[in-house]
């Protein structure tokens, strides 16, 4: 059978990024699975916030996967061969940009919600943040409800360009102020400490920060570029699948780093090393070591503190304490 030609229409250049999209989306909402799995083995006293944001955006992955199953057995089975398949999106469509904006929400505002309980005099930069962000899910709303309304023809975007742009802008914007405040942040706590490990365990979440940042900037920025360069084909439409659960998936990361199989290379041990930064805080650092069975014999160590705030991350509060002459110690171990 002959492929279908139209006179000056790139049918490949419509369907293949359709198909890549499919592929990368479903690749990654396995990954989330594992990740999402393993939160839930590692971190089964996580307070409840933390565990609804977690599950909830799950869920919301699992929705999405679902409606894009829907739209590609449309597309690619009964819609096999039919030209209005390329011209006119399948009404699964509908809730797709919705759930991208908001899993994007949802993941800038836990980062925007650290930013808020560490910055405690500077709140003015998480509320810019904030209504960035709330800027891009408001004109997601409004331009998934303008295509609908005008039926879904792929000829109709073109019209509401603009509000594309400020969603996918106001994304690549949001990712970018957040990771340049975290930098910000943990670079001040390096500059006030001492200690090489806790220097060591900084530097490691600074290229953390930067590389689960840079991920959700390029995404978006990606595909912002090809959406304003190449809007006749649907090469935009690869990075569309795949952003909202790359914002999923880069969250859980930073959830499941505080796992010791992640963070022991830095201290040279499988134990999970409380720092100021991710671990509850403790004056004392204790190890027990067994001679023989029944026996043990526990060694404490004291270590001394820097003179610098405490962050906790493990229970994702913000806390400092005074000790008798006034100062303010960092309980690194």
């Amino acid at each position: 059978m002959a492929p279908v030609v139209l006179p000056g229409v790139d049918i490949p250049l419509l369907t293949g990024p359709l198909v890549l999209g499919y592929m990368w989306s479903y690749c990654l909402y396995g990954m989330l699975i594992v990740q999402t799995y393993f939160y839930s083995e590692m971190f089964p006293k996580d307070s409840r916030g933390i565990k609804i944001l977690v599950y909830t955006m799950f869920v919301m992955e699992t929705i999405f996967s679902l409606f894009t199953t829907i739209a590609a057995w449309n597309s690619y089975g009964p819609g096999w061969g039919d030209i209005d398949t390329l011209l006119v999106l399948d009404w699964s469509w509908t809730p797709l940009p919705i759930l991208n904006a908001v899993l994007a929400g949802m993941a800038q505002s836990f980062y925007i919600w650290r930013i808020w309980s560490l910055m405690r005099g500077h709140r003015y930069i998480p509320i810019f943040i904030g209504a960035v962000m709330v800027m891009q899910v408001t004109v997601c709303f409004h331009y998934t409800v303008i295509f609908a309304l005008a039926g879904r023809k792929t000829a109709e975007l073109g019209l509401i360009s603009a509000e594309v742009s400020a969603w996918l802008g106001g994304s690549a914007a949001c990712d970018l102020l957040i990771t340049i405040t975290l930098v910000t942040i943990l670079s001040y706590q390096k500059r006030h400490t001492t200690f090489a490990k806790t220097t060591g365990l900084i530097n490691k979440m600074i290229r953390f920060s930067v590389e689960t940042g840079a991920i959700t900037t390029l995404a978006a920025v990606c595909d912002l570029t090809l959406w304003l360069s190449t809007r006749e084909f649907n090469i935009h439409f690869i990075f569309f699948f795949v952003l909202g659960k790359l914002y999923s998936n880069v969250l859980m990361a930073t959830l499941n780093f505080r796992a010791p199989i992640f963070r022991s290379e830095a201290f040279g041990t499988n134990a999970a090393p409380q720092s100021s930064l991710w671990a509850d805080p403790s004056t004392a650092n204790t190890s027990a070591i067994a001679f023989r069975p029944g026996v043990h014999v526990s060694q404490t160590t004291n270590v001394a503190r820097d003179q610098i705030d405490t962050i906790v991350m493990s229970d994702f509060t913000a806390t400092s304490t005074m000790d008798a002459k006034g100062t303010i110690p960092d309980k690194s171990y």
